[in-house]
């Protein structure tokens, strides 16, 4: 995630600082006057220190946020940043990356982040967006990070001179000083703009009603019509590509008092443009998006399989074979709005969108397979020693990724354990924390107490927390492990769930139960 954050932090306005990764494209941007007053009006407001863009995927959150993010007249933000979160960013990635980028001091200990990014956000005029936060919720908005938890609630109840934005499709549990802007559609007239932008022709206000004017759809459409008939891109062609019936549905109460308007019509407009990509580009999407992130060329090979592999680009002996190219066939999936693309470092990198990621998977279904490959691609690439920062064991993670997607949680734990003692020593506990308490909870949850893997992960999750200074939890931690090595005769797990315990009681000050 931090080479992430890295790669694109830039200066790109006079007197303006902006780091950090946005992937929006703001080529044809149309409307949102309204919703743009709103949110100037709360950046100038100081008693509001944080502020919410809600709504559904698709509807134009990120694009929104991004406008504020590289319109240089809306605020006095001399330094901004973009955190994506989607794909698992951990607090002390991101928390790290804004004090650097901004010229603070990253201090020592992870458990003096948070105050050092409120400090940082207090001593001036910055504005920093998280994007997509629902990722970091569990069910009914509650938090699944602590750090993250921490941050914001300590940042809504102080504020400071800087400003907050995030995007998210659920509202988080916090105080309740700050704004919210649930987004909907566009006008129909900014529709209708878009639309003419884009190219599109036929009866354009009836379709952006018929839509409720959802940006994602509309480019959707149009971006199938554009490659299906290039020479006469309009709405009127949508019946012979399947949507004939898009009006009935959308206007049939059965359909749309049980699901949202704009999710039936996504589906659909998602289905007929599934139907119109050939089977090797099906085959592409459906096994890159196992990945978490953004992916390039190599990685997407990596994951196809074996029958998708051989139409490919190759040269075998000096003849040409006929084939396609895999970087050409993701940028045709750009064109259909499948994918997003960016340029980092001179390299193409690919993302979903997080309406279609989830429109791919379930097409996808089962993706053992694909899992598999990509761990087996993560194996070829990760480096074997002489790690100096994260970024150099991101394979690893990776690697605990896929597995725990597989629920093969004893490899996940191999995978993690693997880096354990150089994440101590650099101090990445909070990935400590995330990493073993995933494997603490599942474990948990199918009461798999013979197993060893689950003693130690209450140790590491343990140890962890000590160095965090966290000693309660500490011990509730080492004693279920201790409690569950002695079940099962584990005398390293014994040996180290007392030691963890001697430590946490010797820095309580209890240091009769720290001797016993």
């Amino acid at each position: 995630m931090l080479a992430l954050l890295e790669s694109s932090t830039k200066q790109e306005s006079p007197g303006v600082f902006k780091a950090g990764n946005p992937s929006k494209s703001l080529a044809n941007w149309q409307g949102r006057k309204a919703e743009i007053a709103d949110l100037k009006q709360w950046l100038n407001n100081p008693n509001i220190p944080l502020i919410g863009i809600e709504g559904i995927g698709g509807t134009g959150k990120s694009m929104l946020a991004a406008y504020i993010y590289e319109n240089v007249e809306i605020g006095n933000f001399r330094k901004r940043f973009w955190a994506d979160v989607s794909y698992g960013a951990v607090f002390s990635d991101v928390a790290t990356q804004v004090l650097q980028d901004f010229g603070f001091r990253v201090p020592n200990q992870e458990t003096e982040l948070v105050p050092a990014l409120v400090k940082c956000l207090q001593s001036g005029e910055y504005l920093l967006i998280i994007d997509n936060l629902e990722s970091l919720l569990k069910t009914n908005g509650f938090w699944g990070s602590q750090f993250y938890e921490e941050f914001f609630t300590t940042w809504v109840e102080c504020g400071g001179k800087s400003k907050v934005i995030v995007t998210t499709r659920e509202r988080p549990e916090l105080p309740k000083r700050w704004e919210w802007l649930p987004l909907s559609g566009l006008k129909i007239e900014d529709g209708i703009k878009l639309l003419t932008v884009l190219g599109i022709q036929g009866n354009l206000e009836e379709f952006v009603k018929l839509v409720d004017g959802y940006p994602l759809l509309l480019q959707f459409v149009a971006d199938l019509l554009k490659a299906e008939y290039p020479q006469d891109s309009n709405l009127n062609r949508l019946e012979s590509l399947g949507l004939g019936n898009l009006q009935q549905l959308l206007t049939d109460k059965k359909v749309v008092g049980v699901h949202r308007r704009e999710n039936v019509a996504m589906v659909l407009v998602l289905d007929a443009s599934w139907q119109r990509l050939s089977d090797f580009q099906k085959s592409l999407l459906q096994n890159i998006s196992v990945y978490r992130g953004i992916v390039n060329s190599q990685a997407a090979v990596a994951v196809l399989p074996d029958t998708a592999k051989k139409k490919m680009t190759t040269k075998l002996f000096g003849n040409d074979h006929p084939t396609r190219d895999i970087k050409e066939e993701l940028r045709n999936l750009v064109k259909r709005s499948f994918l997003s693309e960016k340029l980092i470092d001179d390299c193409r990198w690919f993302e979903f969108q997080p309406v279609v990621l989830e429109y791919v998977r379930y097409k996808a279904g089962n993706q053992t397979a694909a899992h598999q490959k990509a761990i087996n691609y993560y194996r070829s690439i990760a480096k074997q020693s002489g790690w100096q920062t994260k970024d150099d064991i991101k394979e690893y993670l990776e690697i605990f990724y896929h597995f725990y997607q597989l629920e093969d949680y004893d490899s996940a734990f191999d995978a993690i354990h693997h880096c354990n003692d150089f994440l101590t020593l650099r101090g990445y506990y909070a990935n400590q924390v995330e990493l073993y308490g995933q494997l603490v909870s599942k474990w948990a949850e199918i009461g798999d107490r013979q197993n060893r893997k689950y003693s130690d992960s209450l140790n590491s999750l343990g140890d962890a927390y000590r160095s965090l200074g966290q000693y309660q939890t500490v011990i509730e931690y080492s004693q279920r492990s201790l409690k569950i090595s002695r079940e099962i005769g584990y005398a390293l797990g014994e040996s180290n769930s007392l030691t963890i315990l001697g430590l946490a009681y010797q820095f309580l000050g209890e240091y009769e139960r720290a001797i016993e």
